[in-house]
């Protein structure tokens, strides 16, 4: 048809030829494009799909499911100062400072491979803001990954703080120490890692993505990257106690990067496919980066040192086909020491979930991005 065409118009044979070569060559560069960009995507496919399998009998999936749902949640979070002096710890125990924020509404959201979460403290009720002041606290937490390996971020914050020892101090106090502008950040930027992802699914008891089948258990291997920062507008010891904590006094805000390598192991035991329960526990080495600032100088001064610590995780509930359930608990503890201080942050959590899967149709874009390297390694 295309050379008919041509004579009709009396074209040049030699512009003809051209023409003809021009659309085999790109017909050619098209069919071999297209093969070479099907290939790739096979290529990907195929190189991970080994790694990221896993045994249907054991675990299942939901696909182009997002789930939604609300989280109520309880946290403990204070921060523990340990003395310079000795003293009898039976009659005067420790300086325990607490965030009165313990009370926390959020969201949860995930997509395949993707999670968000947002949470806020409540108001506290009025009898508790005059016994240990106000306070202030948010979190969000992100996560990428699948389940043989995953990212996990959270931000939190923490302002408003009080003694929690303060009435066994001093039976006469009508109320705690405070101190309102002691402010705590923490950021983390966690890799998880399980052996047994063929038929071990850790993210079935902490969303709603994944389903455990059957009973399994798997070691577990994660790093933490993280950065705390601690600060307050005056000293960290109230006045009755600063005979005890000598060069504590005089800090002001204390900084620290750090990285940690933790080993463990986790087990999900299953009910009638329905009910289930979790534990998980991981400790090891945390290598710190220091930098304190005293009200002496405003010159940070950096310390470097190898401390412990881990995580202990507990959840049961209920994983149906719509609709899941979660009762969680969460144990976090860091421990912090130079030459100026010795403390402990610690976090314990109770937190209740809610979760209802929605069909949706999957983007188109978001097809493209499944056939990358980076949803496939995941």
């Amino acid at each position: 048809m295309e050379i008919a065409f041509l004579k009709s118009k009396q074209i040049p044979i030699a512009l003809n030829g051209y023409l003809s070569l021009r659309n085999v060559i790109i017909a050619i560069f098209w069919l071999s494009s297209s093969a070479l960009f099907s290939q790739g995507q096979i290529n990907i496919e195929s190189k991970y799909s080994k790694l990221t399998s896993f045994d249907t009998n054991y675990i299942y999936k939901y696909e182009s499911k997002l789930v939604i749902g609300p989280c109520l949640s309880y946290r403990n979070y204070n921060i523990a100062l340990y003395p310079q002096v000795i003293f009898d710890s039976i009659t005067l125990p420790n300086l325990v400072w607490r965030s009165p924020s313990n009370r926390f509404l959020g969201i949860d959201f995930s997509y395949d491979k993707f999670g968000f979460t947002f949470s806020f403290a409540s108001f506290e009720p009025k009898d508790e803001q005059k016994q240990k002041g106000s306070s202030s606290s948010t979190s969000f937490g992100f996560s990428y990954g699948g389940n043989r390996c995953f990212i996990e971020t959270s931000l939190r914050s923490y302002k408003g703080f009080y003694e929690r020892n303060s009435l066994l101090r001093d039976s006469t106090l009508t109320a705690y120490y405070q101190a309102p502008n002691l402010e705590s950040y923490m950021f983390n930027f966690r890799v998880w890692y399980f052996t047994n992802h063929h038929k071990f699914a850790y993210k079935s008891c902490y969303g709603g993505l994944y389903r455990q089948l059957k009973t399994s258990a798997s070691l577990v291997f994660t790093s933490n990257l993280h950065l705390n920062a601690f600060k307050t507008d005056s000293s960290l010891v109230p006045d009755p106690d600063r005979k005890y904590y000598n060069n504590t006094l005089t800090v002001s805000s204390l900084g620290c990067a750090g990285i940690s390598v933790f080993g463990g192991g986790a087990v999900n035991f299953v009910i009638k496919r329905g009910f289930f329960i979790n534990l998980a526990f991981v400790a090891g080495p945390d290598f710190q980066h220091l930098n304190t600032i005293t009200n002496e100088s405003t010159e940070s001064i950096s310390t470097n040192y190898i401390n412990y610590a881990h995580d202990i995780k507990f959840a049961s509930g209920f994983n149906l086909k719509y609709w899941y359930l979660t009762f969680t608990f969460s144990h976090e503890m860091n421990r912090f020491n130079n030459s100026y201080i010795k403390m402990r942050g610690r976090q314990n959590s109770l937190s209740f979930n809610l979760g209802y899967r929605l069909g949706v149709k999957r983007p188109v874009l978001y097809q493209k991005f499944q056939n990358t390297w980076l949803y496939n390694a995941f």
